[in-house]
């Protein structure tokens, strides 16, 4: 378990949002004319998908966390036929195996996996009840017993190469010897190199050190030739068993590469992006007769994802509908309808029982019996989701509205996560409030600005004036607790969290018409939170830039001025005295280094009792949590959530402001019920068995503070009834 952990500072380079790229300085200045989004012919009402169970009444309270039933789905990262049965790993969730009554079973949380990210999976052909994961923060992970228990093999590889940690996507075996391993992957300190086993993991050591950082995507023996596909320098050969390497570019067209496949003895590969868990399309390759270049298949364009069997060779497109192409010689592809796939990229393609198998972005797994033609979901079991945000209705304890980071629309369920319906499906959702006033209205914001209206008999979205610029996003949004036309959103530039923006916008009609509030830079606001006894008194948070106060409505901010809480990500405002706001922080989303993430010169859980003016940091307790009371005894990578501050929501006990529970982008849910003079997590053991590691992104609560509901990166939504 010590070395699970050794690396969990660097896996802190993803996470679920979809794409976390380093932000520009914006030197030109953002222009405030209000942009008019309204869709011309836009139909108000957006298909709708209920979930057998949507009707059932809820599970009967215990005490405790459990995973509830769905969403279903979640994005696929490596799908393999093995023993007679299918296997698939989700980012985040683990992997699931394919039962006979067509459900899936969860074989790798739980069961000993140290780590739910496996970037691929590879059977040892000698014996296929052993298999091997290469994971993103616990180097590699095995099963000797077809997946009934998984052991990691991080201590054994990190204690013989003499460093903190190792990172990989792949590894490949030796073919003329299976107890021979070969892994490439990264060090902390983005030292690129392959390592080599030679007694099945038991023993490692450095086979090659390259000459700068490569993001490895897959490693593939073509005879006795290694080939090495890197996300963004091309394909690497080397024909001495990894001594060394040399670049095999000629013929693409650019050198993003993904996968390599063998279909009828010709080697493939997929020219694309494949980072973490998102997928970039780009052509397909055959390598030419005499091994000297790629040539491009032509007639595909947008490549996200490619598979074969003895028969056929399958590639997907994404330009803009995912399409599958099937092909018997590997250069002529006929275009199937794909019809029933929901939109977005396929990445993982299989064939099983004349049954094609794919994973379509953030939607699980999708089936076609007819060759491709129609598609339809085969998710029974499968609760990878990545959800974001949760809303409980507070007449309704088990009436929630769940928001997700991989699929369009939201959830909405009646029996505490038993069953949902998937509602506006043809809209991306970045932020969801429902109204105050009516639980039943909500407000969606992303690249559009949306009022719906929640129904079990026809539920209908329109779309309204969206503030800032043409394509910003919006990242908050929040409703006056004594006049629902009074909106204020915060804009954001992007879909990542990141701390670029165009402020706070404010309108007074309901979304018809926006107004840009006055005293916020450049920086996206990720919380808007109204005083409940005077709603003249808002707050903002600003990331990057503080947390920020208005006293007429809105239509005007003023910086608390305090450097402690530049980095605020969340604000909460206690339900029994307002003047009581939690601030806390989030590092990772401020982007700044990891150095300073672990510096614990920034950024903390700081709490004020007189609305704003003066702040206290809560964080003071956390640096004795778990043991880690000095520099010298403090591992950051272990016990990170006082010093890696990257909070996410906080929730404050209506009863007792010194009772918080707290998500953590990294370690779980956390509570004080001191003021945080000590804390504890919630539970660990039964959201996060076998100690692996677990985002927790969101947090809702009942008005009685003792049913929870908690957001996972890639597990689905969590339920907890508390004493």
């Amino acid at each position: 378990m010590l070395a699970i952990c050794a690396i969990f500072l660097i896996m802190l380079s993803s996470g679920c949002a979809p794409q976390e790229f380093p932000i520009d300085d914006m030197s030109e200045p953002i222009v405030e004319d209000v942009q008019q989004e309204v869709a011309e012919n836009l139909e108000p009402v957006v298909e709708e998908k209920e979930d057998p169970g949507f009707n059932l009444p809820p599970d009967e309270d215990v005490l405790g966390w459990t995973q509830t039933s769905g969403p279903l789905g979640g994005i696929v990262i490596r799908m393999i036929i093995h023993q007679g049965t299918v296997w698939a790993s989700l980012y985040s969730g683990g992997i699931y195996e394919l039962q006979s009554d067509d459900s899936w079973k969860q074989i790798a949380v739980g069961h000993g996996i140290p780590e739910v990210r496996a970037f691929d999976i590879v059977v040892d052909p000698s014996n296929a009840n052993i298999a091997y994961v290469p994971e993103m923060i616990a180097c590699v992970a095995k099963t000797i017993n077809n997946g009934v228990s998984w052991r990691g093999m991080c201590d054994a590889m990190i204690r013989d190469i003499g460093l903190d940690n190792f990172n990989s996507h792949t590894l490949a075996l030796d073919p003329l010897d299976s107890k021979t391993i070969y892994v490439p992957g990264h060090t902390a300190d983005q030292t690129s190199m392959l390592l080599v086993s030679h007694d099945q993991g038991e023993h490692w050591e450095k086979q090659y050190t390259f000459d700068k950082h490569y993001d490895f995507n897959h490693l593939y023996f073509w005879g006795s030739t290694m080939y090495l596909a890197t996300r963004d320098d091309g394909v690497f050969i080397s024909k001495d068993k990894g001594n060394s390497w040399t670049f095999s570019n000629q013929g693409l067209d650019n050198l993003k590469t993904a996968r390599f496949l063998n279909f009828k003895d010709k080697l493939y590969l997929l020219g694309a992006e494949l980072q973490f868990n998102s997928r970039f399309g780009g052509n397909l390759y055959q390598r030419t007769s005499d091994d000297s270049a790629w040539e491009m298949i032509p007639g595909l364009d947008e490549v996200t994802g490619i598979g074969a069997d003895e028969n056929y060779i399958y590639a997907a497109t994404w330009n803009p509908d995912p399409k599958l192409w099937v092909s018997t010689d590997g250069k002529q592809f006929t275009e199937q309808a794909s019809q029933g796939l929901p939109p977005g990229w396929i990445g993982e393609i299989v064939r099983y029982e004349d049954k094609i198998f794919v994973g379509p972005n953030g939607n699980g797994i999708y089936i076609s019996k007819d060759h491709g033609n129609t598609f339809e979901d085969f998710n029974k079991g499968i609760v990878s989701i990545a959800t974001r945000e949760v809303h409980v209705n507070p007449n309704d304890e088990n009436e929630i509205y769940v928001g997700t980071w991989d699929r369009l629309g939201f959830y909405w369920s009646k029996n505490g996560g038993k069953g949902y319906k998937n509602l506006a499906t043809d809209l991306s959702v970045i932020t969801l409030v429902p109204d105050p006033h009516d639980f039943s209205r909500v407000y969606l914001g992303s690249e559009q600005f949306v009022v719906g209206t929640v129904s079990k008999e026809e539920s209908s979205f329109i779309v309204k004036t969206k503030p800032g610029s043409k394509d910003a996003i919006i990242k908050s949004i929040a409703i006056d607790p004594t006049d629902s036309s009074h909106i204020l959103a915060g804009v954001g530039t992007e879909t990542a969290e990141t701390p670029s923006g165009e402020g706070l916008w404010e309108s007074y009609d309901s979304g018809e018409s926006w107004t840009r509030a006055q005293g916020i830079g450049n920086f996206a606001i990720y919380s808007i939170i109204f005083n409940s006894n005077n709603p003249h008194i808002i707050y903002a948070s600003a990331l990057g830039e503080g947390v920020y106060k208005s006293i007429d409505g809105g239509k005007n901010f003023n910086s608390l001025g305090d450097e402690k809480l530049k980095y605020t990500y969340r604000l909460a405002m206690s339900p029994s005295d307002p003047d009581i706001l939690i601030a806390s922080s989030n590092l990772f989303f401020a982007q700044l280094s990891p150095e300073d993430e672990l510096s614990g010169k920034f950024g903390g859980i700081f709490i004020s009792k007189d609305g704003g003016a003066t702040w206290k940091d809560l964080t003071i307790g956390i640096k004795n949590y778990e043991g880690g009371g000095s520099e010298e005894t403090f591992l950051g990578w272990l016990y990170n959530f006082g010093h890696m501050p990257n909070y996410e929501n906080i929730l404050i006990d209506p009863k007792n402001p010194d009772h918080l529970i707290v998500g953590h982008h990294g370690e779980n849910v956390v509570e004080t019920i001191d003021g945080g003079a000590t804390w504890n997590k919630v539970g660990a053991n039964e959201m996060v068995p076998s100690g692996v590691h677990n985002y927790a992104y969101c947090l809702g609560a009942s008005p009685s503070f003792k049913k929870f509901y908690a957001c996972t990166c890639g597990r689905g939504l969590f339920r907890r009834v508390m004493n």
